[in-house]
């Protein structure tokens, strides 16, 4: 720790173990140690939420009920303070208790030695810095520092909901980058990191204070523009966006221009929703590429009418079910202890008739606004229990089989009884499945969702949470649910070989997940440098195009049966693979 000193919050009632307390923290030669002592509970609270402490003691011994109330009044209010709770014997249900109204530790006073103590201090406190950093990439992006989707998606709702209580409109703008591509092609992606680190800085200088900006994409940027007196206003900022963007760029001993084209969806004239002003300041940004130069475009009726093609786009998606053109792609794990393939994750595809290989970020999001995603997760499941029932045929390896499953699907009716059935009905052993979980989608209905998670885990499914690091902040939620694996996003796993920061938050990620008895898995491996890192800070295993693309379930077999039409991938082991 960097800091001189740890300042300690005691809360018990006796003035002689407060001493001892000091007598034992005085000993410890490492680090200095500031004592503050609440003797009185009924002020333990305000001094619980006071940010002037690094770490809190709370004592149990004595007021073991009023301890309760006060772990959980302070995990209530979001309390970023460390706690470790004092008891004076061992005691499991205590134990398990604390830990889940979401204390840091649990001591046995009887036991505590000043090693020991500072041990545990030195851990809750690390592994607090850990959680808000984690919960930091939540919601700011890792480039750029600016807010990420989802922070923005909550502001855009708190706009929504001021909007329709009578306050001002406000207006959408999504902002793409013109000539981007060219920038990554001709000076490498480092330069263009670079450069939308540039543009991110320029477009927060140029919105006014009650405006906000996020990037959403690699080169998109969402703008949401508030108090809007008049049409002008949005112009007039929609235009200073532009100004400042196509201004030249210092790259090293390079000076480049981009431009960008604006979409913009003013509430409530194109939408009086979050999603469908999203969707239509993302067509009117494609109206505005559409033209040369850097432009703005207003969502107008014309793009309405080409609103309508989404619509037919659903319709294609339902006859997609039952024509058979949805299609399972599968791409492989590999551990890192014996280099060889340890599991499977399998990527749904759709072969569109006219517009050929659709992947699931095109429709999915489609998919589970006409409520179709219930129906697709059932085909998939089935899908892959005849897959399996291949595998088996062909005697290859019990490989573990992932899939993405949707936090919406747990809350559909019969969804345990569903999955279940079909385990019956093709006779695959539960355990061959993975379900995976997107970090994200985890923080609403949360006790109904951990409820049909155990069913299902019970039945022997593993879970794995994806996305790890985007969405998730509380620990001890985490632990309330039956996770086995984490997956390091892709995004972190490729930005842990170009920045220091990266790097230190992707070694935070395994050591926090180690410590939580979780195995880690690192997605998006594209490069020898990322699987080092990952090798390195002691990952469990990969997945990533380093290692294969995902391929065609016919063409995944041949590998295992070394057919020789097909090469193994490079880096690829597949003898004597299993779970």
């Amino acid at each position: 720790m960097q800091q001189s000193f740890i300042r300690v919050l005691v809360i018990n009632e006796s003035r002689d173990q407060y001493i001892g307390m000091v007598n034992v923290l005085q000993s410890v030669m490492s680090v200095d140690y500031e004592l503050t002592w609440c003797a009185d509970y009924s002020h333990a609270l305000e001094a619980l939420l006071s940010p002037l402490h690094d770490i809190i003691l709370l004592d149990f011994e004595d007021n073991s009920a009023i301890c309760h109330d006060l772990l959980r009044a302070a995990a209530g209010h979001d309390c970023n303070t460390p706690i470790i709770c004092l008891t004076s014997e061992i005691d499991e249900q205590l134990d398990c208790a604390v830990i889940k109204a979401g204390a840091a530790d649990y001591l046995m006073k009887s036991e505590m030695s000043a090693e020991s103590l500072e041990r545990a201090i030195r851990y809750a406190i690390d592994r607090k810095h850990s959680e808000i950093e984690l919960a930091r990439l939540a919601h700011y992006d890792l480039l750029t520092g600016i807010p990420n989707r989802a922070l923005f998606n909550d502001r855009l709702d708190r706009a929504l909901q001021r909007a329709q209580r009578g306050d001002a409109p406000f207006s959408l703008l999504y902002v793409d980058l013109d000539g981007f591509k060219a920038i990554n092609d001709t000076y490498g992606h480092d330069k263009g990191d670079t450069l939308v680190q540039g543009i991110a800085q320029r477009l927060q200088q140029c919105i006014r204070r009650t405006d906000s900006v996020a990037r959403v994409g690699g080169d998109e940027f969402t703008v949401l523009v508030e108090k809007v007196g008049s049409l002008n206003d949005t112009i007039s900022i929609a235009q200073k966006i532009i100004d400042v963007v196509v201004e030249p760029f210092d790259l090293g001993h390079q000076h480049v221009r981009v431009g960008c084209s604006i979409g913009i969806a003013a509430y409530p004239d194109a939408g009086q929703d979050a999603q469908t002003l999203l969707r239509h300041a993302d067509m009117a940004m494609y109206e505005a590429k559409g033209i040369a130069g850097s432009n703005y475009r207003f969502f107008t009726d014309k793009m309405n009418a080409e609103a309508v093609d989404q619509n037919r786009l659903e319709v294609e998606l339902r006859g997609a079910i039952n024509q058979d053109q949805l299609d399972l792609y599968f791409q492989p794990r590999i551990s890192l202890r014996t280099g060889k393939v340890v599991a499977v994750e399998a990527l749904l595809r759709w072969h569109h008739p006219e517009r050929g290989l659709v992947l699931p970020g095109e429709f999915l999001d489609l998919a589970e606004q006409a409520g179709l995603l219930p129906q697709i997760g059932y085909w998939v499941l089935n899908r892959l229990c005849s897959d399996i029932g291949k595998m088996n045929a062909q005697n290859i390896p019990p490989l573990r089989v992932s899939l993405n499953v949707g936090a919406s699907q747990f809350y559909e009716a019969g969804f345990v009884d569903g999955v279940k059935k079909i385990f019956a009905n093709h006779q695959v052993n539960p355990r061959r499945f993975e379900f995976e979980l997107a970090e994200p989608e985890l923080l609403s209905n949360f006790d109904t969702l951990a409820a049909e998670m155990y069913l299902l885990a019970a039945e022997g499914v593993h879970f794995s949470l994806d996305d790890f690091g985007t969405g998730f902040s509380s620990v001890p939620q985490l632990q309330q649910l039956p996770f086995e694996t984490v997956k390091l996003d892709g995004s972190h796993v490729q930005n842990a070989t170009k920045s220091i920061d990266s790097a230190k938050v992707v070694k935070a990620m395994i050591s926090l997940a180690h410590e939580l008895s979780l195995q880690v898995v690192a997605e998006g491996v594209e490069t020898e440098a990322q699987k080092d890192f990952m090798v390195e800070h002691h990952c469990d295993q990969l997945q990533g195009n380093f290692y294969s693309p995902a391929i065609p379930f016919d063409d995944f077999l041949k590998l295992f049966l070394k057919k020789p039409s097909v090469s193994t991938p490079r880096h690829l082991s597949v003898v004597d693979t299993v779970v």
